[in-house]
């Protein structure tokens, strides 16, 4: 089996015609038909099926795909962080945070790398999202850290901070003059929730089931600022980091104050165990680590 075998097979299982995919890879369709055909005499399975005029990938095909594409994808890695190493290539790392965290931690962490001399050729390709679709993404090699809240056993992780949680409910409700609440004080209250993949959705569901108490929930929503624009409009109350759009909003934002529950969450910084990193991401990796990280 050979690389250009692999490359092949990866580009015509994208595009699904022999012409075309021989055209873009720049050689005859005979030597890319040939060049299939050991390959699925080497691995003993077919990888295509001609559907009338039409080719498409085989379940053998289809479950051979992604390792070929890990494959490729782990090559390319390879070349890019020998490119770095030779000064040849720009330094980038690919970071991903969510919203809560966008104000209060990446502009430091950001002065802080780029406070560092040997840190000036650095560039960051960042992408903000819900916290387990950057899981999803560090997994999926897109990323090369993120600050999120999920773990998982492929993954190294670092607690860089731990983030209280408020009640944030409408501007003249009954709870927006108190000081603190407790879950006890808005347990039945009709509730906007972030939706289930959220740590923050799992957590709270966790406590409502020991509380033996079923939430009213009247919205999903996947970020927290779709969900203070529902409390804004009187819909129901919910629980929230501290965010940037707390101050805009028409709503009151109450600390949450409980001796039998826990509202704080635990923000990670995490990277996959078993893959190279370039020199500069191990800079930005080893920066935060040693800077940001707490016990």
């Amino acid at each position: 089996m050979t690389l250009l075998q692999l490359q092949y097979f990866k580009t015509l299982a994208r595009v699904l015609h022999y012409t075309q995919a021989a055209a873009e890879l720049h050689i005859a369709q005979p030597s890319l038909s040939y060049a299939i055909k050991e390959l699925e005499k080497e691995l003993g399975v077919k990888l295509f099926e001609k559907d009338s005029r039409h080719i498409k990938l085989s379940v053998y095909g289809e479950q051979f795909l992604p390792y070929a594409q890990r494959a490729l994808d782990m090559l390319d890695e390879g070349v890019d962080v020998l490119k770095q190493m030779s000064g040849s290539a720009q330094q980038i790392v690919r970071l991903g945070y969510f919203h809560s965290i966008s104000a209060s931690l990446i502009p430091s962490v950001m002065m802080g790398i780029y406070g560092q001399e040997k840190n000036q050729s650095i560039r960051f390709q960042f992408t903000e999202a819900p916290s387990f679709d950057l899981f999803q993404q560090l997994k999926k090699r897109e990323l090369d850290f993120a600050f999120c809240l999920h773990q998982d056993e492929e993954l190294e992780s670092v607690t860089i901070m731990r983030q209280p949680l408020y009640l944030a409910v409408p501007e003249h409700h009954p709870l927006a003059k108190r000081e603190s609440v407790s879950f006890e004080n808005f347990a039945r209250e009709p509730i906007v929730m972030l939706d289930k993949p959220s740590s923050l959705r799992q957590q709270l569901d966790e406590i409502y089931t020991k509380s033996g108490l079923t939430p009213h929930v009247v919205f999903e929503v996947r970020e927290c600022n779709a969900a203070l624009q529902y409390v804004a409009l009187h819909f129901g109350v919910s629980v929230l980091p501290q965010v940037p759009a707390m101050e805009n909003e028409k709503v009151a934002v109450i600390p949450i104050s409980d001796e039998g529950f826990s509202f704080v969450r635990t923000v990670y910084f995490s990277w996959l165990k078993r893959r190279p990193l370039s020199p500069a991401a191990r800079r930005v990796r080893d920066y935060i680590v040693e800077n940001y990280a707490i016990s």
